[in-house]
């Protein structure tokens, strides 16, 4: 390659890493603001972290040492808002010994009968299903043989579970409700709570995890939820939440390949012994969304 050729590619690196440098920059700054925007950018820091890993290793192998000083500020400072916030790589269970237990989250059920072929087919031992969709269905002689109704009736979001729950419920949320369920696993009862707020605005967001917070605080047993959050564990607002109850994201955010391209929203939580250990995609069938499975132990 000539020495023109070489100036040129050289300068055509140096525009390209500046100004992704620069954008990076300016979003991840954004992001601490407190308004639309900043709450905006803020879901996908996630990405800026990986972007800034990627300029990072391309400055680097250019040759371009002060651009990926830089791109590892940016790493670190996405970094380290993501991860105390949530897991990213491993989780912090342990590898400890427990009882496993398969939680199965469905949203916006349109075919009852498809979601309960998952749950039959996963072996879940508990099943949330939140917000159904399907008014004209009742789906109590849909339940699979071996499971119990956790809720008491199907008119709205209700849990079925494989252990017989000494007590269930619902808490409303103003939009929509959250289903509850005590189980005892084990040698110990849990509370499993499951909801999704993926279509609240932010005021409706703050006000369920509110009625959320009052039930956690009056509860004597341990709760676990699992379910679409409408919001990434960063989120100030989630953030905020699980301090105020000790609890944790349990869930790895490479423990889908999707989360590399969408930010995640969907987390199981819990205290901070309880093991995650998978997360999988069942099939949707006729479901606009497919059914997501959570393995844990305790």
């Amino acid at each position: 390659m000539g020495y023109l050729a070489q100036r040129k590619k050289h300068a055509r690196t140096e525009f390209i890493l500046r100004s992704l440098l620069i954008l990076l920059s300016f979003f991840s700054a954004v992001s601490f603001m407190d308004s639309g925007a900043g709450r905006f950018f803020n879901e996908w820091r996630f990405q800026f972290y990986l972007l800034s890993l990627v300029l990072f290793v391309y400055a680097l192998c250019s040759r371009f040492f002060l651009y990926s000083f830089f791109a590892v500020l940016l790493l670190l400072l996405n970094f380290f808002v993501v991860s105390s916030a949530a897991p990213i790589l491993l989780s912090d269970g342990g590898g400890k010994k427990g009882e496993s237990l398969a939680l199965i989250f469905q949203k916006e059920t349109s075919s009852f009968l498809d979601v309960f072929e998952a749950i039959a087919a996963g072996s879940a031992d508990l099943a949330a299903i939140v917000n159904p969709q399907d008014k004209q269905v009742n789906p109590a002689g849909l339940i699979p043989s071996g499971y119990f109704l956790s809720a008491g009736e199907t008119s709205g979001s209700f849990m079925v579970s494989a252990i017989l729950p000494t007590a269930a419920g619902r808490i409303s949320l103003g939009e929509g409700s959250a289903v509850f369920a005590r189980v005892a696993a084990n040698g110990k009862k849990y509370v499993f709570l499951s909801l999704s707020l993926s279509k609240m605005s932010y005021r409706r967001q703050e006000e369920a995890l509110g009625y959320i917070n009052a039930f956690i605080t009056a509860e004597d047993d341990p709760v676990i939820i699992f379910g679409d959050f409408g919001m990434t564990a960063w989120n100030p607002l989630f953030v905020d939440f699980l301090a105020k109850n000790r609890l944790e994201v349990k869930n790895t955010l490479f423990s889908r390949f999707s989360s590399l391209i969408m930010p995640p929203t969907e987390y199981v939580v819990g205290y901070r012994n309880m093991e995650f250990v998978d997360i999988t995609s069942l099939p949707a069938g006729e479901n606009r969304f497919a059914p997501l499975l959570f393995d844990i132990k305790l």
